[in-house]
């Protein structure tokens, strides 16, 4: 008759190795495992170098350095999200020869339309190129392309159309359309949009461009 070989008990070496494993295996999960997923969603939401931040509102929230000075920076749209919209090529170049000549920008959009999401394109536009971040600080005004055709008193909003425009005097066109586009007649900027949503993020497309976040690596 075999006799069955008894199980040698577990040295004390063996049973630390086992322990020091499994302390192992329980750190990767509850440490290293996390940091990993943590910057796989941070490199899920950086674009060309850009790091994108979402609050607690909604808003995407990006860091643009201007030489020592970081600006925060709240935008409605991620970058992923306006790939669809083009952008005419150096756009860019255009608000920065406006701001080398001292010169200024109106944005114009028709007094009478019917959602005030354009006007919320137009402050986007006009954070960017006036002076509240410091970054283009070219001086920016709103106007109207027509006079209002019901208002009670007079305003001392100016009509300005493209037939204003100059290489001293940037105008930048609000106007709805069948199309998603930002482009320039001379120094006139038309930014074109399906809907009053739509503005908003060709408004957005268009200063990602200028501040190189899309379509360009420089800053600015």
């Amino acid at each position: 008759m075999v006799k069955k070989k008894e199980k040698k008990p577990l040295s004390s070496t063996t049973k630390f190795l086992i322990f020091a494993g499994i302390l192992v295996i329980l750190f990767l999960g509850l440490v290293i495992v996390p940091k990993l997923i943590a910057k796989a969603k941070i490199n899920k939401y950086k674009y060309n170098n850009f790091e994108f931040v979402k609050d607690e509102d909604g808003f995407w929230i990006t860091v643009v350095q201007k030489e020592d000075q970081p600006y925060y920076i709240p935008f409605y749209y991620h970058p992923l999200e306006l790939e669809d919209i083009p952008v005419e090529k150096d756009l860019r170049a255009k608000f920065f020869e406006i701001r080398d000549n001292n010169g200024s920008i109106f944005i114009t959009l028709d007094p009478d339309s019917e959602s005030n999401k354009i006007v919320i394109a137009g402050v986007e536009i006009s954070r960017i190129t006036g002076g509240r971040y410091d970054l283009l600080n070219v001086p920016t005004r709103s106007a109207f392309i027509k006079p209002p055709t019901e208002i009670a008193s007079e305003t001392n909003i100016p009509i300005i159309t493209c037939m204003h425009a100059s290489d001293k005097t940037m105008v930048i066109w609000l106007t709805l359309s069948d199309i998603n586009i930002a482009y320039s007649n001379g120094y006139c900027v038309i930014l074109e949009a399906k809907t009053y949503d739509d503005m908003i993020r060709v408004a957005d497309r268009l200063m990602f461009h200028l501040l190189g976040i899309m379509d360009l690596e420089n800053k600015v």
